[in-house]
Protein backbone atom coordinates (compact mmCIF):
# COMPACT_ATOMS: atom_id res chain seq x y z
CA UNK A 1 0.00 0.00 0.00
CA UNK A 2 1.20 3.39 -0.88
CA UNK A 3 0.56 6.01 1.38
CA UNK A 4 1.04 9.77 0.05
CA UNK A 5 1.39 12.13 2.90
CA UNK A 6 0.18 15.35 2.67
CA UNK A 7 -0.86 15.30 -1.07
CA UNK A 8 -4.14 17.17 -2.12
CA UNK A 9 -6.09 16.72 -5.34
CA UNK A 10 -8.19 19.37 -6.67
CA UNK A 11 -11.59 18.68 -7.03
CA UNK A 12 -13.34 19.41 -10.48
CA UNK A 13 -10.43 22.03 -11.75
CA UNK A 14 -9.76 20.16 -14.97
CA UNK A 15 -11.61 21.12 -17.67
CA UNK A 16 -12.29 18.25 -20.28
CA UNK A 17 -10.21 19.31 -22.68
CA UNK A 18 -7.03 19.23 -20.69
CA UNK A 19 -7.34 15.77 -20.35
CA UNK A 20 -6.98 14.87 -24.26
CA UNK A 21 -3.25 13.08 -24.73
CA UNK A 22 -3.10 11.69 -21.09
CA UNK A 23 -1.50 8.19 -20.32
CA UNK A 24 -0.05 7.88 -23.53
CA UNK A 25 -3.18 7.37 -24.88
CA UNK A 26 -3.49 10.52 -27.29
CA UNK A 27 -7.04 11.47 -27.39
CA UNK A 28 -10.38 10.71 -24.70
CA UNK A 29 -12.80 8.23 -26.45
CA UNK A 30 -15.89 7.07 -25.46
CA UNK A 31 -16.93 3.55 -25.03
CA UNK A 32 -18.08 2.16 -28.80
CA UNK A 33 -21.69 1.02 -28.35
CA UNK A 34 -22.23 -1.39 -31.10
CA UNK A 35 -18.55 -3.52 -31.10
CA UNK A 36 -18.51 -6.98 -29.62
CA UNK A 37 -16.48 -8.48 -27.05
CA UNK A 38 -13.15 -9.60 -29.18
CA UNK A 39 -12.94 -13.70 -29.01
CA UNK A 40 -9.32 -13.38 -27.88
CA UNK A 41 -7.98 -15.59 -25.20
CA UNK A 42 -6.92 -14.38 -22.38
CA UNK A 43 -4.00 -16.27 -21.15
CA UNK A 44 -1.58 -16.16 -24.28
CA UNK A 45 1.78 -17.58 -24.32
CA UNK A 46 4.88 -15.88 -23.79
CA UNK A 47 6.72 -14.22 -26.28
CA UNK A 48 9.58 -16.74 -28.24
CA UNK A 49 12.68 -15.44 -27.52
CA UNK A 50 14.75 -16.73 -29.96
CA UNK A 51 13.42 -14.36 -32.99
CA UNK A 52 14.52 -10.71 -33.07
CA UNK A 53 11.49 -8.59 -32.78
CA UNK A 54 10.37 -7.51 -36.66
CA UNK A 55 9.32 -3.90 -37.55
CA UNK A 56 5.54 -3.07 -37.87
CA UNK A 57 6.00 -0.80 -41.00
CA UNK A 58 8.70 -3.64 -42.82
CA UNK A 59 6.33 -6.69 -42.06
CA UNK A 60 2.79 -5.36 -43.25
CA UNK A 61 1.26 -7.77 -45.96
CA UNK A 62 -1.70 -5.32 -46.65
CA UNK A 63 -3.84 -7.66 -45.10
CA UNK A 64 -2.51 -7.91 -41.07
CA UNK A 65 0.44 -7.00 -39.40
CA UNK A 66 2.54 -10.63 -38.21
CA UNK A 67 2.98 -10.01 -34.31
CA UNK A 68 3.18 -13.52 -33.04
CA UNK A 69 7.27 -13.06 -32.92
CA UNK A 70 7.93 -9.39 -31.61
CA UNK A 71 9.74 -8.87 -28.92
CA UNK A 72 8.10 -7.03 -26.03
CA UNK A 73 9.32 -3.69 -27.05
CA UNK A 74 8.46 -4.44 -30.36
CA UNK A 75 4.32 -5.29 -29.45
CA UNK A 76 5.17 -1.92 -27.24
CA UNK A 77 5.95 0.37 -30.51
CA UNK A 78 3.35 -1.56 -32.30
CA UNK A 79 0.33 -1.26 -30.47
CA UNK A 80 1.05 2.58 -29.34
CA UNK A 81 1.44 3.17 -33.17
CA UNK A 82 -2.10 1.87 -34.16
CA UNK A 83 -4.23 4.68 -35.59
CA UNK A 84 -7.98 4.29 -36.27
CA UNK A 85 -9.16 6.02 -39.53
CA UNK A 86 -12.86 6.68 -38.76
CA UNK A 87 -11.42 8.75 -35.63
CA UNK A 88 -8.72 10.66 -37.30
CA UNK A 89 -5.49 10.41 -35.15
CA UNK A 90 -7.16 8.84 -32.29
CA UNK A 91 -5.81 5.47 -30.82
CA UNK A 92 -7.05 2.33 -32.04
CA UNK A 93 -5.74 0.58 -29.12
CA UNK A 94 -7.35 2.76 -26.07
CA UNK A 95 -9.00 2.50 -22.71
CA UNK A 96 -12.00 3.90 -21.12
CA UNK A 97 -13.46 3.21 -18.16
CA UNK A 98 -15.34 0.26 -19.59
CA UNK A 99 -12.74 -1.66 -20.47
CA UNK A 100 -10.24 -1.90 -23.24
CA UNK A 101 -10.62 -1.87 -27.10
CA UNK A 102 -9.05 -2.45 -30.28
CA UNK A 103 -10.36 -0.61 -33.38
CA UNK A 104 -7.63 -1.08 -36.05
CA UNK A 105 -7.45 0.09 -39.72
CA UNK A 106 -7.22 -3.21 -42.10
CA UNK A 107 -3.48 -2.56 -43.01
CA UNK A 108 -2.49 -2.10 -39.41
CA UNK A 109 -4.61 -5.07 -38.15
CA UNK A 110 -2.86 -7.75 -36.21
CA UNK A 111 -2.50 -11.55 -37.81
CA UNK A 112 -3.17 -12.59 -34.51
CA UNK A 113 -4.07 -11.80 -31.02
CA UNK A 114 -1.84 -9.86 -29.10
CA UNK A 115 -0.95 -10.22 -25.34
CA UNK A 116 -0.76 -6.95 -22.76
CA UNK A 117 -1.09 -6.22 -19.44
CA UNK A 118 -3.61 -4.62 -17.09
CA UNK A 119 -3.45 -4.09 -13.64
CA UNK A 120 -5.91 -2.20 -11.29
CA UNK A 121 -5.47 -0.34 -8.35
CA UNK A 122 -7.87 1.06 -5.28
CA UNK A 123 -7.85 4.61 -4.60
CA UNK A 124 -8.89 5.16 -0.87
CA UNK A 125 -9.96 8.91 -1.37
CA UNK A 126 -10.34 10.95 1.92
CA UNK A 127 -12.37 14.31 1.52
CA UNK A 128 -11.13 17.65 3.11
CA UNK A 129 -13.16 20.94 3.39
CA UNK A 130 -16.31 21.52 1.04
CA UNK A 131 -17.66 22.65 -2.34
CA UNK A 132 -15.34 24.34 -4.45
CA UNK A 133 -12.77 24.75 -2.24
CA UNK A 134 -12.86 20.31 -1.41
CA UNK A 135 -9.52 18.63 -1.17
CA UNK A 136 -9.10 15.10 -1.16
CA UNK A 137 -5.56 13.56 0.00
CA UNK A 138 -5.84 9.27 -1.44
CA UNK A 139 -3.71 6.12 -0.68
CA UNK A 140 -3.04 3.72 -3.70
CA UNK A 141 -3.70 0.01 -3.29
CA UNK A 142 -3.09 -3.00 -5.86
CA UNK A 143 -5.87 -4.90 -6.79
CA UNK A 144 -5.16 -7.48 -9.20
CA UNK A 145 -2.65 -7.42 -12.48
CA UNK A 146 -3.59 -9.76 -15.77
CA UNK A 147 -2.06 -10.84 -19.10
CA UNK A 148 -5.09 -10.18 -21.91
CA UNK A 149 -4.87 -10.10 -25.37
CA UNK A 150 -6.61 -8.15 -28.04
CA UNK A 151 -7.39 -9.12 -31.53
CA UNK A 152 -7.40 -10.16 -34.29
CA UNK A 153 -10.81 -8.66 -34.86
CA UNK A 154 -12.28 -5.33 -33.43
CA UNK A 155 -14.08 -4.93 -29.88
CA UNK A 156 -13.71 -4.63 -26.41
CA UNK A 157 -11.34 -7.54 -24.77
CA UNK A 158 -12.58 -10.26 -22.33
CA UNK A 159 -11.62 -9.29 -18.93
CA UNK A 160 -10.85 -5.90 -19.33
CA UNK A 161 -13.91 -4.31 -17.62
CA UNK A 162 -12.17 -2.85 -14.26
CA UNK A 163 -13.77 -3.27 -11.05
CA UNK A 164 -16.41 -1.11 -9.99
CA UNK A 165 -15.73 1.92 -7.77
CA UNK A 166 -17.09 1.59 -4.28
CA UNK A 167 -17.59 3.76 -0.98
CA UNK A 168 -14.75 6.62 -1.19
CA UNK A 169 -12.66 4.12 -3.19
CA UNK A 170 -12.15 5.19 -6.71
CA UNK A 171 -9.90 2.59 -9.62
CA UNK A 172 -7.20 3.18 -11.23
CA UNK A 173 -6.31 0.85 -14.27
CA UNK A 174 -3.33 0.99 -16.23
CA UNK A 175 -2.71 -0.85 -19.86
CA UNK A 176 0.85 -1.77 -20.55
CA UNK A 177 3.46 -3.76 -22.20
CA UNK A 178 6.07 -5.09 -20.60
CA UNK A 179 7.29 -5.42 -16.35
CA UNK A 180 4.50 -5.06 -13.79
CA UNK A 181 3.24 -1.46 -13.13
CA UNK A 182 4.22 -0.83 -9.11
CA UNK A 183 3.18 1.93 -6.68
CA UNK A 184 6.23 3.42 -7.21
CA UNK A 185 5.26 4.12 -11.08
CA UNK A 186 1.89 5.93 -10.33
CA UNK A 187 1.39 9.87 -10.36
CA UNK A 188 1.80 11.95 -7.47
CA UNK A 189 -1.69 13.82 -8.43
CA UNK A 190 -4.85 12.89 -9.66
CA UNK A 191 -7.32 15.38 -10.88
CA UNK A 192 -10.98 15.01 -10.55
CA UNK A 193 -12.67 14.22 -13.71
CA UNK A 194 -14.98 17.44 -15.44
CA UNK A 195 -17.37 18.02 -18.08
CA UNK A 196 -19.83 15.45 -19.31
CA UNK A 197 -17.63 12.77 -18.01
CA UNK A 198 -17.23 10.92 -14.62
CA UNK A 199 -13.56 9.10 -15.29
CA UNK A 200 -10.27 11.25 -16.76
CA UNK A 201 -6.97 9.76 -18.30
CA UNK A 202 -4.25 9.60 -16.35
CA UNK A 203 -0.27 10.28 -16.97
CA UNK A 204 2.33 7.97 -16.13
CA UNK A 205 5.96 8.51 -16.68
CA UNK A 206 6.70 5.11 -17.25
CA UNK A 207 7.37 4.49 -20.87
CA UNK A 208 6.13 1.19 -21.11
CA UNK A 209 2.20 2.38 -19.93
CA UNK A 210 0.30 3.04 -22.68
CA UNK A 211 -3.03 4.47 -20.86
CA UNK A 212 -4.63 4.68 -17.59
CA UNK A 213 -8.15 5.57 -16.28
CA UNK A 214 -9.17 7.08 -13.07
CA UNK A 215 -12.53 6.75 -12.05
CA UNK A 216 -13.46 8.29 -8.49
CA UNK A 217 -16.45 6.80 -6.74
CA UNK A 218 -20.16 8.25 -7.38
CA UNK A 219 -20.05 9.69 -3.73
CA UNK A 220 -17.10 11.33 -3.11
CA UNK A 221 -18.37 14.34 -2.36
CA UNK A 222 -20.11 12.84 0.85
CA UNK A 223 -16.96 11.35 1.53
Amino acid sequence: MRRLPGLIVPLLTVPLLALAGCGGGGQTRTAPTSVPASPSPLSPSPDPAPSPSPSPSSTRNGLCVPTMYMSTAGRLAYLKDLSDSSHGASPAFFMTDSGVYLLAKETQRPCEAVPFQLSWFRVEMTRAGSGSSARYSFTYAPIESTTLSAGPRDGRVVGSVPPPPKGCSGTLSVLYVGEEITEDDLPDGLNMPGGSLDWSLVTLDADRALSAVFKPPAGASSC
